[in-house]
């Protein structure tokens, strides 16, 4: 059931974000929120979008388009009430891969009725679209045959096939570049040198795991500026910052070992002093262990090893700073006590001064953040008073004069931990519901203060920092494609 109240009767040019010269991407300027109650649910596009980190847009693209596929769409345009998904504008010099530069979309359907916010669909640049339909690309062919013939040298995979049709349980068929067994189960590996709708790529996802068949994605290593496109970050950030590549390497290892091989590249933080916390490409050969393990598994070990490294970085660096501001927030004292530690930590990685972080209420923001920590460290014992004083911190923050610019942080923490959500007395979540719903612009302050939180909270970093890096690591390739 949708809620029906305060939806706006037609969406003038001014409010849609066409008049800032950029066509009508933003022309969906309010949505119906079905994941939330009956009566909170419209939405303003900005408020949705504009906080979202790189990653927070990956998950919930994907998100909304499998709630589409499972016949219970998340998004609906608040004017004709029909499902909508997020796209991306196309990439450019001055195009973010965060939420600032999506938007909704309506999803192509046969039939539906005109709607005024409804934009003209993008052309895809996927598959063979990219050579117009009429063949495959020469690296495409070459990187196939290359990777049927690795697993042709390893005895432990058998009936190898370039291009075998796969047919589900259901009678619906996928044919994947590759595929072979391993130990009796099949393996199908789609090599993607071009970018593919999330649609796709969740519906590939969705059959292969319903026909027991583990699916690997993976792409090559002379192009790798390609993957900070949205259909790369798509499979790279929906898996922690991971995807695998084939090169001349590990096609030459595979051979020569009898053991495939292919190279892993992992996104990690990275801190140097007088520089943001930024992002680096990490190369790995891996073998069987690594390509074949589950899915969810892999992408776990993804955040924890972005979690692993941040922390560790922030300890070697600064860690007597951020224990004493940590202690501050845990005690609730606010930041004034810890303005000199506060002010080390924000030299060193370009953050805000503490005048800043102040006015911003980022002691409140930190008093929660550290109450949810004791949260999940403490399961027994004093659980109702640990309960109640974490439903405090956060009815004070969101009663705060910025509670609003604050909110999607508090989604952030509920999606990274979702027994945090469950402990929220309906108060606070109606509270938060209302702020939700607000019309007024949330200031980008969870982007202002990213960097700060997440030295101090690991657990936050992946959310608050992971995107792909500008430049990809230096891996060596064919002297054909060099």
């Amino acid at each position: 059931m949708t809620d029906n109240t305060n939806i706006p009767a037609r969406v003038s040019p001014a409010a849609d974000g066409r008049s800032d010269g950029n066509g009508d991407y933003r022309a969906i300027a309010m949505v119906i929120d079905t994941s939330f109650p009956v009566g909170q649910q419209v939405r303003t596009t900005q408020s949705v979008l504009d906080p979202l980190t790189p990653v927070q847009l990956a998950e919930l693209r994907a998100a909304v388009h499998a709630a589409q596929a499972a016949g219970t769409p998340r998004f609906l345009c608040a004017v004709c009430r029909r499902p909508v998904h997020l796209a991306q504008r196309p990439a450019g010099p001055d195009v973010t891969r965060n939420g600032l530069a999506a938007f909704f979309r309506h999803f192509a359907a046969a039939g539906a009725p005109p709607c005024p916010c409804r934009t003209v669909p993008g052309v895809h640049n996927v598959g063979a679209v990219k050579f117009d339909g009429l063949q495959e690309g020469l690296d495409h062919h070459t990187l196939k045959h290359a990777l049927a013939d690795c697993l042709r040298h390893d005895p432990r995979f058998s009936d190898v096939q370039v291009e075998k049709r796969i047919t589900g349980t259901d009678g619906n068929r996928r044919v994947p570049d590759v595929s072979a067994l391993f130990e009796g189960k099949r393996i199908a590996y789609d090599l993607q040198l071009a970018t593919l709708p999330i649609a796709t790529i969740r519906e590939r996802d969705t059959f292969y795991t319903a026909n027991g068949v583990h699916h690997v994605w993976l792409t090559d290593a002379a192009d790798l500026s390609r993957l900070s496109r949205q259909g790369f970050c798509d499979l790279h950030l929906n898996m922690s910052g991971r995807i695998f590549a084939i090169d001349d390497t590990s096609i030459g290892l595979s051979i020569r070992d009898g053991q495939f091989q292919l190279q892993e590249l992992t996104i990690l933080p990275r801190l140097v002093k007088d520089r943001p916390i930024h992002n680096v490409w990490e190369t790995a050969l891996v073998g069987t262990e690594v390509i074949l393990i589950a899915p969810h598994l892999r992408k776990a070990e993804g955040e924890r090893r972005y979690r692993r490294e941040l922390a560790t970085l922030v300890s070697a660096s600064l860690g007597a700073e951020r224990q004493a501001i940590c202690r501050a927030a845990a005690m609730d004292q606010g930041l004034a006590p810890v303005g000199l530690q506060w002010t080390r930590l924000a030299r060193f990685i370009r953050g805000p001064g503490v005048d800043a972080a102040i006015a911003s209420d980022v002691g409140k923001v930190l008093a929660f953040l550290a109450q949810v920590e004791v949260f999940v460290t403490h399961q027994s014992g004093s659980r109702p008073s640990i309960e109640r004083e974490l439903q405090r911190r956060l009815g004070t923050l969101l009663a705060s004069r910025h509670g609003l610019h604050w909110v999607p942080l508090v989604l952030m923490v509920f999606s990274t931990l979702p027994a945090i959500k469950a402990a929220v007395d309906p108060a606070t979540m109606a509270r938060l519901n209302t702020l939700l719903i607000s019309t007024e612009k949330v200031r980008p302050l969870l982007r202002m203060h990213a960097g700060m939180i997440a030295a101090l909270y690991p657990w936050l970093g992946r959310r608050l920092l992971m995107k792909a890096p500008k430049f990809g690591p230096k891996m060596r390739l064919p002297a054909s494609r060099a």
